[in-house]
């Protein structure tokens, strides 16, 4: 610290800009602290007197580590072709398990050997977690998954890319099941892609959440994700006879954990990462199917 030309006040900061200087003065004087701006000529210097100087520079310091995160980038879109592909397999998928399990394809019973049973996967048979999220019970139940599961797919594979749309999806959703059966009685039984889609939706809220732009990243603002995301859950996710709310908050919190650690982990969204991620998600997908059908 350097003296001026009075002895009682002190240089504690020097600054290129003013503005600076003039936020580390707004700093101090929340905090009951005078300053003084000078120019010399050279930097724009910040001073205090003598008996504060230690205090300030330690709120100074407090307030720099605290704003020194780096601001979240503006979300990138990936390509809308790669998306729409994303949602047709998806459409394709339910629609050939609806159809197959209306059937008894194959000789098999879909339903009994793919519901979320919970008595069963807390025995187990976790794989169930994985095929309950291909079954409905009926065409409506159907339709509204085939609407909003690709809806909400769209919308994420534009942010994060169409193969890793589908595999945070289908683990997470997968995740919400299990967490659902592993909180009721055994006997309790439930189909539907619906815990994913509202994985889809809790991986969409976290996502917007910490990748929105700087200027939006303050204040009430910048919890305006989860009040849409609160909004849109309560008029989709509670509703309803056959509505099975406990499976479609697990899929919610399980979406927005994966959202989380996506933030987190910042996985490559290279084209060839892509293809990794969808083979990936068809791997785990099919290889639960193969469990269920070959295992009974």
């Amino acid at each position: 610290m350097v003296e001026l030309q009075e002895e009682a006040w002190v240089v504690v900061r020097r600054c290129r800009l003013r503005r600076e200087a003039e936020r580390y003065a707004l700093v101090l004087a929340a905090m009951g602290i005078s300053s003084r701006i000078h120019f010399d000529g050279e930097r724009v210097l910040l001073l205090v007197a003598n008996e504060n100087a230690g205090a300030a520079d330690r709120e100074i310091l407090t307030y720099v580590r605290e704003n020194s995160h780096p601001a979240p980038q503006p979300l990138k879109i990936q390509p809308t072709k790669d998306a729409l592909l994303g949602v047709g397999a998806y459409l394709c998928l339910l629609l050939f398990f609806h159809g197959a399990s209306l059937r008894d394809a194959f000789g098999f019973d879909w339903l009994t050997m793919g519901m979320a049973q919970a008595g069963s996967i807390q025995a187990g048979e976790v794989w169930r977690s994985v095929t309950a999220l291909a079954l409905h019970g009926d065409g409506a139940h159907l339709l509204g998954n085939l609407a909003f599961g690709g809806f909400f797919g769209f919308l994420l594979a534009q942010l994060i890319g169409a193969g890793l749309t589908w595999l945070a999806i289908l683990l997470a959703g997968s995740f919400g099941n299990l967490l659902a059966a592993c909180l009721r009685s055994g006997s309790h039984s439930s189909v539907g892609a619906s815990t994913a889609v509202f994985a889809a939706l809790g991986i969409l809220i976290t996502l917007s959440w910490v990748r929105q732009p700087p200027e939006r990243f303050r204040g009430l603002r910048r919890w305006l994700p989860f009040a849409a995301g609160a909004m849109i859950f309560a008029y989709l996710g509670v509703g309803g006879e056959r509505t099975d709310v406990l499976a479609h908050v697990t899929g919610l919190g399980a979406g927005i954990l994966a959202g989380l650690f996506l933030a987190w982990l910042r996985p490559s969204l290279r084209p060839e990462a892509q293809l990794r991620y969808a083979l990936t998600a068809l791997l785990v997908f099919m290889s639960a199917w193969a469990i269920a059908l070959i295992g009974n």
